[in-house]
């Protein structure tokens, strides 16, 4: 235990001491920025932090990536000793530091420099708000769709060009692309639905209602969204389907599942174009919206990623202002999300030809301008709620619990925990 904390200490004072910078003679302010990128992404972002360094010569930004060490980031704010601004900071984490006043609230910087929330698609503005404050900004995002094998469906006598537009359909779609061996073991199977935080919200479900600071894990909705989910495992029994996906490849090579024919129907993001151009480019292949039973939600998605902020800890809040702006503006997002090929969040940046014509980033693009693209909800404790939600859905598969009482449960326990945290909330 003693060794432990020792390097826990250790760590923070290494930590620490590399977020303290000694006071330049110059005029030049310097400034660090820590990000989550790495590898191509972290060179891309490199080059435009360059640019901003040379345009701005009066303040000075070092890069650092801390991607897969996000611990340094919260040790760092936990010590109060950070960077100037941070990107390694998820959508989903945001409520919770800026419940604690770990972070600065960006509005008054947001109305002088004549920045305006319709300038971002709606779902991706509510993502930065929490309690009445903006405390963030960014420069991705990206939807999610079901992506289908085009030849799979020609084969079983369904039309390429009109995929499902609703659940039995896609329920009905995943039958008949499903195949079996002499054994009863797949093949092939059509598609297997998850995520229960999107499905939810595609069947008209919420998780939370901010007037009201509520849980609402037991919606009706999310409830039947999640039976719908459990019933794929009833219907082509789990321990098959577990079994032939132990055969699977990775999602990121040419044994794909997905690549290679054993999935109809897969759960993907615009991303996904990048990996079929380099491991499956003979693939033909379509996407559609999430399908929405009666009375649910069309053009469903969800949206998420890094946030830029600044922490509460910065001594230069004007300078990193003024990168945090510019990073987060239309010429660098641009450039940004060329480069690695992600979806803008700036709706004009979003209607530029560079990716309009793009025929997939184009339908992408308008699932994320949808009224029905959902962040996460502003609240301090939506973390630990989808470790949660993932335990529930994990249960109801596996038929150890009804879904109805899991969602239950879950909402009696996040309930609790919410009020905890109000309790001891500074926003």
């Amino acid at each position: 235990m003693r060794l432990t904390m020792f390097i826990y200490g250790l760590l923070l004072c290494l930590l620490l001491c590399g977020c303290s910078r000694p006071e330049r003679k110059d005029g030049v302010t310097d400034l660090v920025y820590w990000t989550g990128w790495t590898g191509h992404e972290l060179e891309v972002q490199k080059k435009l932090v360059a640019r901003f360094n040379r345009q701005h010569p009066k303040i000075r930004v070092k890069i650092l990536s801390v991607g897969g060490s996000y611990q340094k980031v919260r040790i760092a704010i936990a010590g109060g000793s950070t960077p100037d601004v941070c990107s390694a900071i998820w959508a989903d984490e945001l409520a919770g530091y800026a419940m604690r006043g770990a972070l600065t609230p960006l509005d008054d910087y947001i109305a002088r420099s004549g920045r305006k929330a319709e300038e971002y698609m709606p779902g991706v503005w509510r993502m930065f708000r929490y309690n009445g404050h903006t405390w963030a900004l960014n420069a991705t995002t990206n939807s999610n769709f079901v992506a289908f094998n085009k030849d799979i469906f020609r084969e079983v006598g369904l039309d390429p060009e009109k995929p499902p537009q609703t659940v039995a359909e896609l329920d009905r779609a995943a039958e008949l692309c499903t195949r079996y061996d002499d054994k009863g073991g797949f093949v092939r199977y059509g598609f297997r639905p998850g995520w229960l935080m999107w499905w939810a919200y595609v069947f008209g479900g919420k998780w939370y209602d901010p007037e009201t600071r509520t849980v609402t894990a037991n919606d009706p909705h999310n409830v039947a969204a999640l039976e719908w989910i459990a019933s794929y495992s009833q219907k082509y029994d789990l321990s098959r389907i577990e079994s032939f996906e132990q055969t699977f490849g990775s999602q990121q090579s040419p044994n794909a599942a997905f690549f290679v024919g054993k999935v109809a129907m897969w759960t993907t993001g615009e991303w996904v174009q990048e990996h079929i151009i380099r491991y499956a480019p003979k693939l033909d292949w379509g996407y559609f919206a999430a399908p929405a039973p009666p009375g649910g939600r069309p053009k469903t998605c969800t949206v998420g990623g890094s946030v830029f902020v600044i922490p509460a800890a910065c001594k230069h809040k004007d300078e990193a202002w003024e990168f945090l702006n510019w990073i987060c503006g239309p010429e660098a997002v641009k450039e940004f999300c060329l480069g690695i090929g992600n979806i803008p969040p700036l709706k004009a940046v979003a209607m530029e030809p560079e990716f309009q014509k793009n025929p997939l980033f184009r339908f992408a693009i308008d699932l994320a301008s949808s009224e029905n693209a959902f962040g996460p909800p502003g609240m301090p404790v939506w973390p630990l709620y989808t470790q949660e939600l993932t335990r529930a859905e994990d249960y109801a598969i596996h038929g150890r619990r009804n879904p109805k009482e899991l969602l239950d449960e879950v909402a009696r326990k996040m309930q609790r925990e919410l009020d905890r945290a109000l309790k001891e909330a500074k926003y």
